[in-house]
């Protein structure tokens, strides 16, 4: 109901034409209705005349007039324009926001949840930082994202997986067991070298003290000594990963090995394919990847001249296993600093035989951590990083999922320490979830008055006629259009964004409206209106992992 009527007002109109002959009857018309960023432009907009322009052979603007025209007296519009080149904005009556709040009242939020997967396969695979110390707030603001893109595209009609890649196998993971092995040799009052291109940080000692402390037989030799140590680390570190997962409220469907990649023989099918295909040639003793036959980019190395495998053969690979699972859209969410390995991963994709479009990518940018007013710098070689653990126990879970949804992923996120942790409505995930907390507080009141709060479907919406309050109710069924939005664009922040927008109208509407009175009428409906607002929230709360409080 929420998107059939302004559709059905513009398709009455192409039905319309169509059969005057205005309109060509094989001409396919895939317009947009969509909501207009700000207010004043009407409740909706379409693209309808630039699409038509080219078909007609007639300027979008001449177009949008003639529809414009035939649209007026419509018994939906409250109001009909032209704007801009050529769009359609366009405003319902407002009995039809009331019956729209009824309709959500009485079958409950799911029907603004939209459906775009029409059930597709999707697996996202975020987080994956290699096992080499604990996750810090970049690795956080990845697994906020990746976690709420999961939940909203869940919510929006896909099966959705979520996977942990873990490289065990490569030369970091042997780095950290060198950087153990001699902290371990400091330990027992040996002197040694300790190189700056090992990890620096005191957890790497905290593993060789543990080894010493539980008489962990370590082999003899170095060589067998580093080996050992380097998987005992990275299993330690993994499983404090996670734990803090976890506790981020962050969950796996499988934490896929990248040594499983070599045992199960994929890597060598992977190659067989790329060879037959003509996409993989020697050259100068090594096999090259043809990059330039898809993207703009360099080919590149698959097998060096030594024998040893790229990371880059592993990825393919990785990415073939994740298709021959039967998933139709692939999503990787990497650190920023990756965007120079998409075009290669891209053309690897095409060259197995699939669609580019099937691959998508989010970069996760840089976070700031402000403490005291001051940034905290952050390197996991160097030792000097505050960790995803650290956050969550000076600001909360709820504050830290909130705060690096803030901004879109791809963009530089300042995170303020002592803002996330004010009680007021200067933090934003307060200001929220006061709002949750306040609507709570007035049913309780209406119950304490004698108010049956659990029977309000008979309330009379048509009440419901002051503009604080049509507006309230436009922007709860926005809520429909945000999801259908953030999961089409991968852009799990409009959910967050849509939170604050959403309840600072509440805000204001409280602030200037009394909810209980004397019209037990008005006060009915006005508690309906509120019920679903109040649900809304939650739901929009629980999409990204945060609490909905009762009291604050």
């Amino acid at each position: 109901m929420l998107r059939s009527i302004p559709a059905k007002i513009i398709n009455n109109y192409v039905d319309d034409a169509r059969s005057r002959g205005l309109i060509p009857a094989d001409v396919k018309l895939n317009f947009i209705i969509e909501t207009p960023r700000e207010e004043g432009f009407g409740d909706y907009s379409t693209n309808i005349a630039f699409i038509l322009a080219p078909h007609l052979k007639k300027k979008p603007t001449d177009i949008a007039r003639q529809i414009v025209d035939s649209m007026q007296g419509n018994e939906s519009c409250e109001s009909v324009s032209v704007a801009g080149p050529g769009f359609i904005n366009f405003s319902l009556k407002d009995h039809l926001w009331q019956e729209m709040l009824r309709k959500v009242a009485s079958e409950g939020v799911g029907l603004l949840y939209p459906d775009v997967g029409s059930l597709r396969n999707v697996l996202i695979e975020f987080v994956s930082a290699n096992p080499t110390g604990p996750l810090h707030i970049g690795h956080g603001r990845g697994a906020a994202v990746g976690d709420v893109l999961a939940n909203l595209l869940e919510r929006t009609g896909h099966r959705v997986g979520r996977e942990y890649y873990i490289n065990d196998a490569g030369r970091q993971i042997r780095t950290l067991g060198r950087s153990a092995y001699l902290r371990l040799k400091e330990l027992k009052g040996e002197t040694v070298d300790y190189p700056p291109d090992l990890y620096q940080g005191d957890y790497v000692r905290e593993i060789a003290r543990k080894v010493i402390d539980e008489n962990v037989p370590v082999p003899e030799g170095d060589e067998d000594a580093v080996g050992f140590l380097a998987s005992y680390a990275s299993n330690f570190i993994m499983d404090g990963i996670k734990t803090d997962l976890g506790n981020f409220g962050v969950a796996f469907d499988r934490y896929f090995l990248e040594s499983t990649l070599y045992a199960s023989g994929i890597v060598d099918e992977t190659l067989s394919i790329l060879k037959e295909r003509g996409i993989a040639y020697e050259r100068d003793g090594a096999l090259w990847f043809k990059t330039s036959l898809y993207e703009k980019d360099e080919d590149r190395v698959l097998i060096k001249s030594d024998g040893q495998k790229t990371y880059f053969t592993s990825d393919i690979a990785y990415h073939l296993d994740k298709y021959k699972r039967s998933f139709d859209t692939l999503v990787d969410i990497w650190g920023s600093d990756h965007h120079g390995y998409i075009p290669r991963l891209r053309a690897s994709v095409q060259a197995l035989g699939r669609n580019k479009e099937d691959l998508r990518f989010l970069l996760i940018q840089f976070v700031t951590l402000i403490k005291d007013g001051k940034p905290v710098g952050m390197s996991t070689r160097s030792g000097e990083f505050t960790t995803l653990r650290e956050v969550m126990d000076e600001v909360g879970r709820d504050a830290c999922r909130f705060f690096f949804l803030m901004r879109k992923s791809d963009a530089h996120l300042e995170f303020d320490l002592d803002l996330a942790k004010r009680t007021s409505n200067e933090n934003p995930v307060y200001y929220v979830q006061y709002a949750h907390a306040r609507i709570e507080s007035i049913f309780k009141n209406a119950r304490d008055a004698g108010i049956d709060t659990e029977k309000l479907d008979d309330a009379d919406c048509t009440l419901l006629a002051v503009k604080e309050e049509l507006d309230l109710i436009r922007w709860i069924t926005r809520y429909n259009s945000v999801l259908e939005g953030s999961a089409r664009n991968l852009e799990p922040h409009r959910v967050t964004f849509y939170l604050i927008e959403l309840v600072g109208r509440f805000h204001s509407y409280y602030n200037k409206t009394r909810v209980l009175g004397n019209d037990i009428g008005l006060v009915r409906a006005r508690l309906l209106l509120l019920a679903v607002l109040r649900d809304v929230i939650r739901d929009g709360l629980g999409l990204i992992g945060v609490s909905a409080p009762v009291k604050m």
